[in-house]
C-alpha cells in the first residue's frame, strides 16, 4: 500500500513509519525539518516531502505533490502537531496549536480527498485523551482572552477537533475508512520532554514512540479493525470521547467552520 504520514521525522510518526517499512508499504514521509525528514525516507526506502504547517500554502503544496508523485493513495496518517508552550499566531494569523493540529491536516485531507476516494484509503487522525478536557469554540479557534497554562488547553481543544473532523468525514464520505486514536502518554519530543529535566523520568514512566504508533500502525496497515468513525484507544483504559466529539450537529458545524476558515487563507 501506498501511505502518506505527516510528522513523521520524529516520535511515533517515526517509529510508525519504520514498522509500515518493514511490513513492506510504499511511504510518503512528511515532515518540516529536512535533515530529519529526509533520514527518515531513507531509512525506510520512502520518499521525502517536505511542508511547513505554518504555512497553508505549504499544505496545499504538499497536496499537489503527493498526487503527482502517487497514481493512488491507501492510507493518510494526520499524524503531526503537538503541544505549544508559548502562544504564538502562525503566518497566516491562526493561533499555531490550531492551525498546526486542525486546520492543516483539514486543509491536506480535502485536497487530497479525490486520490483519497479514488482507493478508498484509510485516513485516520492522532487525537488523544486531551480531548476530554479541551472544549472546540469554533467562534474563537484563536482563544482569544483565553488562559494559555503552557497550551495544553489549546491541545486538548485541537485534539478534540481532530477526532470530530474525523466523525464528520465519515459523515461525509462514508466509503472512506476514517478514525481518530490516542496513543497514549509518549515520551516524545511533541511536548520538550526530550530537552527537558524530566526527560529521564519520562523515559522510565511513559511509553515508548514504537508503543505509541502500535495503533496508527495497526489502523493504516488494516491489521487493526475498528468500527468506522472510532476513536480507538489502546492503552488499556476508558478514555471514551467528550461529548461534544459524538454530537453530530457540532461535528457538522466544526467541518463548515474550518471550511470557511480555510478558504480564506492562502
Amino acid at each position: 500500500m501506498i501511505i502518506v504520514i505527516t510528522g513523521a521525522s520524529s516520535g511515533i510518526g517515526r517509529a510508525a513509519a519504520h514498522a509500515l517499512a518493514d511490513q513492506g508499504h510504499e511511504l510518503a514521509i512528511v515532515g518540516r525539518n529536512p535533515f530529519r525528514t529526509n533520514e527518515v525516507a531513507r531509512e525506510t526506502g520512502g520518499t521525502a516531502f517536505l511542508a511547513d504547517f505554518d504555512k497553508l500554502s505549504d499544505v496545499r503544496q504538499l497536496a499537489r505533490e503527493l498526487i503527482a508523485h502517487y497514481p493512488r493513495i491507501d492510507g493518510l496518517g494526520n499524524n503531526a502537531g503537538g503541544v505549544i508552550a508559548t502562544r504564538g499566531m502562525s503566518t497566516n494569523g491562526v493561533e499555531r496549536t490550531w492551525q498546526h493540529n486542525v486546520l492543516a491536516p483539514f486543509v491536506l485531507t480535502q485536497e487530497l480527498l479525490p486520490r483519497l476516494l479514488e482507493s478508498p484509503a484509510h485516513v485516520v487522525f492522532t487525537s488523544s485523551v486531551a480531548n476530554r478536557f479541551g472544549n472546540v469554540d469554533i467562534t474563537n479557534p484563536n482563544r482569544d482572552g483565553k488562559a494559555w497554562l503552557r497550551g495544553f488547553p489549546a491541545y486538548g481543544a485541537a485534539k478534540r477537533a481532530d477526532a470530530m473532523i474525523a466523525r464528520e468525514l465519515v459523515r461525509r464520505e462514508p466509503t472512506l475508512k476514517v478514525n481518530s486514536f490516542h496513543p497514549g502518554g509518549v515520551a516524545t519530543r511533541f511536548a520538550g520532554l526530550d530537552e527537558s529535566a524530566f526527560a529521564g523520568i519520562a523515559a522510565r514512566v511513559m511509553r515508548t514512540p514504537a508503543q505509541g504508533a502500535a495503533q496508527l500502525v495497526g489502523l493504516l496497515s488494516g491489521e487493526l479493525d475498528a468500527p468506522n468513525g472510532s476513536y480507538v484507544d489502546g492503552t488499556g483504559r476508558d478514555k471514551r470521547l467528550a461529548a461534544q466529539a459524538l454530537d453530530p450537529a457540532e461535528c457538522a458545524k466544526l467541518w463548515a467552520a474550518l471550511e470557511k476558515q480555510a478558504a480564506s487563507l492562502s
